[in-house]
């Protein structure tokens, strides 16, 4: 066979076992207990927030909130928020964005502002979580 075989096989090799390891991260990451979607926003470094939004997943943990880029090949969490510095400053309804069910939530952490956007249930699991921290932890402020 000639060289430019080998380049060919060698390409679609590492185009299959890039693949494969995506598909079995998200499956892992999508099947596992305390997941939820979440896109999340950050602030620029002026502390405004940004125009774009990136798809995620976010997992309960007892002392932290993972989040976790849908499209990637990182094994590690792009964000982690440790729950008792973690706060949820307020929330908005979507309705009105003709997206129902759907809550804009402002959160802080460490003193960072930063958005999700997630479903509803998800939100109230989201507060409920908070909410259910040792009291020392604080974080909620009644939104």
């Amino acid at each position: 066979m000639g060289e430019t075989v080998w380049v060919i096989i060698a390409v679609l090799v590492v185009l299959a076992v890039i693949s494969t390891w995506g598909f079995l991260r998200l499956r892992r990451l999508t099947t596992s207990v305390g997941m939820f979607d979440c896109a999340l926003r950050t602030p620029k470094s002026d502390g405004k927030p940004t125009d774009n939004w990136v798809q995620g997943l976010c997992e309960y943990q007892s002392d932290r909130l993972l989040w976790w880029r849908v499209y990637s090949l990182s094994v590690n969490a792009n964000h982690i928020w440790m729950r008792d510095q973690f706060e949820v400053t307020g929330r908005v309804p979507l309705d009105q964005a003709n997206l129902p069910d759907v809550y804009l939530v402002q959160c802080r952490h460490e003193g960072v502002p930063f958005e999700l956007m997630m479903s509803a249930e998800a939100y109230h699991g989201l507060s409920s979580w908070v909410e259910s921290a040792p009291p020392s932890a604080g974080g909620y402020n009644n939104y």
